[in-house]
């Protein structure tokens, strides 16, 4: 089928041709010359001390080798051993699934994968572990996922990336583990089968480019009911007996009763292309497309009447919005993802720019989210890992060429095609449910296990091939399943013979026990001392925290830098508290700042509380002159005191 995008920029013709990480550390193993230089490192950091439970962390530095830098890998010590945790994310790639526009999601069950490929018109059943492919099918330009329902594959042919005809388009039932075909019925109007079929009790659905919507008996492909509705760029969702489907020509959204194809409500805010209906808690949630003004929208639509709830005016691109805990995660064509709070409407975050322009501004791949993170490919062919939590890139993979494919998950991989080949890559141990970009709970990847991290996301070693030039290895880290530890990590840089230089050891804490120590309060032995007079500065300092805490108490004074009067060390258990004494003799007059502060605790929870001021004026002592005249007995002094004199009995004989 032709895609809009098509119309809009023009076609980029080219092959892209790049190297990938077939294993561990292939593309760092060549011959050379024996070399004894060892790499040299610089500038180790981390991006934070403390991180909470399945929080996340970065950790770099910078490493140079006069003949060459080949890769850098990241070590931790999490248990009392020193271990490797780098290993490739990057797991296995077939080339066999390709061919520009290559739109459908691979679609999982069972250790398997059921991909379309449009290049070759055929769907291929793949095994998931290693790549490896099982059966292929002549299903032509297939354009969507295919839907798996008790042992059967659905799948429907459409037209070319331009448009290209496909005579005699079939829908077609397919048998899981040999890829027999079941049945097929030809769409009589000779329009192609668009959306990922759906399929529910004894029906599946489908959607075309010029004659609606299908409703066919799954189990021999006979029609139940259809209903044109025109032009459909789009897959069905269904929810409590309804089907709901957008249309692209003429506009317009569409609810009919999924068992007699009954018209229950329609509306219109605008085109859909490629975007699929997502149901959620009463909502449906659609991206259109003004067709005057080609701005794209996200609307929140009453599942009931198809009212208007909400619209993020100018958010949206092709493709389906993800949708989960009240959030709505929608890719923009201005090459970013936006996430919103579905009911208020409020901002959550936004992304940095994740693609670069290259063919088109839009986005096709829908996101799919899987154990704190959410999974997403640009057109430009990277593809990303997203924290749920703040929209931080976690991690990046450049796949070549161009992605319109969407990430589907299971048995801890997640697995995404674009226009070069199927890709797989590890996130972890265990699997899980995800349904895909439909929402319906009737079309998704499935297996046994929940969905889990160790750590984001398997560290991709880091090939760099750079001489005398100083590169940064950075990595993240995260582990859902330390509850509360010190982690100590370095990073090893090797050369291209195997010389190797690591960094220093730096720690990070996960979830440490509260530490709390405050200044409390500072007074003085005197209030209004003399220049050169000793007073006592009185510190009162209390553990709030958890934790019996040893740490400096820290006294200064501000001038135009600060001295330090004292230090003193303190040990206070819990709920304790202490009242030091620092003797300070000021030197000069005038206004003085007393700062109290603590240090030494490294995991304070509460850093607002560790330092405390406070104020004190210092004055100039009285000068006298005289006696200046004596009369009856009485002395009588000159005073000099604050620039002015005066008249002071001094003495009375």
């Amino acid at each position: 089928m032709i895609r809009e995008r098509a119309l809009s920029k023009g076609m980029i013709f080219g092959i892209t041709l790049i190297l990938m990480l077939i294993g561990a550390y292939n593309c760092c193993f060549l011959c050379f010359p024996v070399d004894n230089v060892h790499p040299q490192w610089r500038n180790q950091k981390q991006s934070k001390l403390i991180i909470p439970q399945g929080g996340y962390i970065r950790l770099q530095a910078e490493g140079m080798d006069p003949e060459e830098l080949s890769y850098a890998i990241l070590t931790t010590n999490e248990t009392g051993v020193w271990r490797n945790i780098t290993e490739p994310a990057f797991l296995w790639r077939q080339e066999a699934v390709f061919g520009f526009d290559n739109f459908g999601t691979a679609t999982y069950e069972d250790g398997v994968l059921y991909a379309p490929s449009k290049g070759d018109n055929n769907v291929y059943a793949i095994n998931a572990s290693n790549g490896n492919i099982i059966w292929n099918r002549t299903v032509r330009q297939c354009d969507a996922s295919p839907c798996i329902s008790y042992g059967v594959i659905y799948v429907g042919e459409c037209s070319g990336p331009y448009g290209e005809s496909t005579p005699f388009p079939r829908a077609m039932a397919l048998n899981k583990t040999t890829g027999e075909e079941i049945w097929h019925f030809i769409e009589p109007h000779n329009s192609t089968w668009v959306g990922s079929p759906l399929v529910h009790g004894d029906y599946v659905y489908y959607t075309t480019f010029g004659s609606g919507i299908y409703a066919l008996n799954k189990t021999d492909g006979s029609v139940i009911w259809q209903t044109n509705i025109g032009k459909v760029v789009c897959s069905v969702a269904y929810h409590n007996g309804v089907v709901f489907v957008s249309a692209y020509d003429p506009p317009r959204q569409y609810a009919f009763n999924a068992t007699t194809g009954e018209e229950v409500w329609h509306a219109n805010y605008g085109a859909s292309w490629d975007s699929s209906p997502v149901i959620y808690e009463g909502m449906v949630i659609q991206v259109t497309r003004d067709t005057t003004t080609g701005i794209w929208s996200t609307n929140v639509l009453n599942e009931t009447t198809g009212e208007l709830m909400r619209r993020f005016e100018g958010k949206g691109s092709p493709s389906t919005p993800l949708v989960r805990e009240g959030k709505i995660f929608i890719p923009d064509d201005d090459w970013r993802m936006w996430a919103y709070n579905l009911t208020t409407g409020e901002e959550l975050w936004h992304t940095e720019n994740l693609h670069n322009g290259i063919l088109q501004d839009y986005s096709y791949s829908s996101p799919a989210f899987s154990g704190g993170a959410i999974y997403y490919q640009s057109l430009n062919g990277t593809f990303y890992m997203i924290n749920e939590t703040d929209g931080g890139v976690l991690w990046s993979y450049p796949m070549g060429d161009f992605g319109f494919g969407s990430p589907s998950v299971g048995d801890g991989c997640v697995f995404v095609t674009n226009d070069f080949a199927l890709f797989a890559f590890g996130i972890g141990p265990g699997s899980g449910d995800w349904p895909m970009f439909c929402q319906n709970g009737f079309h998704q990847s499935s297996s046994e296990q929940g969905v889990h991290y160790l750590r984001w996301p398997l560290t991709q070693p880091r090939c760099f091939k750079e001489s005398n030039v100083w590169v940064t290895a950075s990595f993240t880290w995260c582990n859902k399943t330390i509850t509360s530890a010190a982690i100590a990590w370095r990073i090893y840089f090797f050369d291209r013979t195997g010389n190797t230089n690591a960094t220093d050891v730096m720690t990070f804490y996960v979830n440490p026990p509260l530490s709390d120590i405050a200044v409390v309060n500072i007074s003085f032995s005197k209030r209004n001392p003399l220049v050169n007079e000793t007073i006592s500065v009185y510190v009162t300092v209390q553990n709030k925290g958890v934790l019996n805490e040893t740490f400096d108490v820290n006294v200064t004074y501000t001038r135009t830098f600060d001295p330090l009067i004292g230090t003193q060390t303190v040990t206070l258990g819990t709920g304790e508290s202490m009242t030091l004494n620092f003797t300070w003799t000021p030197t000069a007059s005038g206004g003085h700042k007393i700062k109290a502060y603590v240090s030494g605790v490294l995991t304070d929870a509460n850093l607002s509380n560790n330092a405390k001021e406070a104020h004190i004026q210092v004055f100039k002592p009285l000068l006298l002159r005289g006696p200046y005249y004596s009369w009856s007995g009485i002395e009588y002094w000159i005073v000099q005191f604050r620039k002015h004199a005066m008249r002071l009995i001094s003495k009375h004989n």
